[in-house]
């Protein structure tokens, strides 16, 4: 079976449900990177990174509340692995309490 390399990204929303997940695995795959930017020039935002192990009933956080200062990323460089059904979601709230201005990419390679 050959593996492949894939991109994923989302606009991120301030709040949890589907249009917060980047990625769900439809085999193994490895999230090799995850960039998540704050184009705020006024505002850190707060972010939330989880990861469902059993297709969405449980989620764990790999970040919870991590601040991304004004104009700045955070980058996950650590491997992610996830296994069929497994998802990735990512929220974000700013500290002024406008609405996110955040943006999400990973680097994925599927197995």
């Amino acid at each position: 079976m050959a593996s492949t390399f894939k991109n994923a990204g989302i606009a991120v929303p301030g709040t949890d449900g589907a249009s917060a997940e980047l990625y769900s695995a439809t085999g193994q795959a490895v999230i090799h990177a995850l960039f998540i930017s704050n184009h705020s020039n006024s505002a850190k935002a707060k972010v939330d990174v989880k990861v469902t192990i059993d297709g969405g009933s449980t989620w764990r956080h790999i970040s919870k509340s991590a601040e991304i200062a004004m104009e700045n990323t955070l980058v996950i460089d650590k491997p992610i692995n996830l296994e069929t059904g497994d998802k990735i979601r990512i929220i974000a709230t700013m500290d002024d309490g406008s609405s996110p201005v955040c943006e999400a990419f990973a680097s994925i390679l599927e197995v």
